[in-house]
C-alpha cells in the first residue's frame, strides 16, 4: 500500500514541510511508518486523515499522514 506523509517542523531536517510517498506492506500501522522513516515515536504526533492517532492505528492505501514534532512551552 502507499501512503503520503507530510513532515513538519524539526522533522523536515531544516527544510520547508514536504510530502513524500511511502510504500508499506498491507496491515501496516502508524508505528511501522515511523520505523520506516527512522522517527522516534516519542518525538512526534501522528495525524492520519485529520485525526491524531496512536502508534497502533492501522494504515490504509491512500492515507495522508502528517507528522508533527512534539513541542513544549508555556
Amino acid at each position: 500500500m502507499q501512503v503520503t506523509i507530510t513532515r513538519t517542523g524539526a522533522l523536515t531536517g531544516g527544510r520547508a514541510p514536504y510530502d513524500e510517498t511511502v510504500t508499506l506492506p498491507e496491515g501496516a500501522r502508524a508505528g511501522d511508518l515511523l520505523d520506516r522513516c527512522r522517527i522516534d515515536p516519542r518525538t512526534c504526533v501522528v495525524v492520519i486523515n485529520g485525526a491524531a492517532v496512536t502508534r497502533g492505528a492501522p494504515l490504509s492505501d491512500g492515507d495522508h499522514v502528517r507528522l508533527y514534532p512534539v513541542q513544549a512551552g508555556g
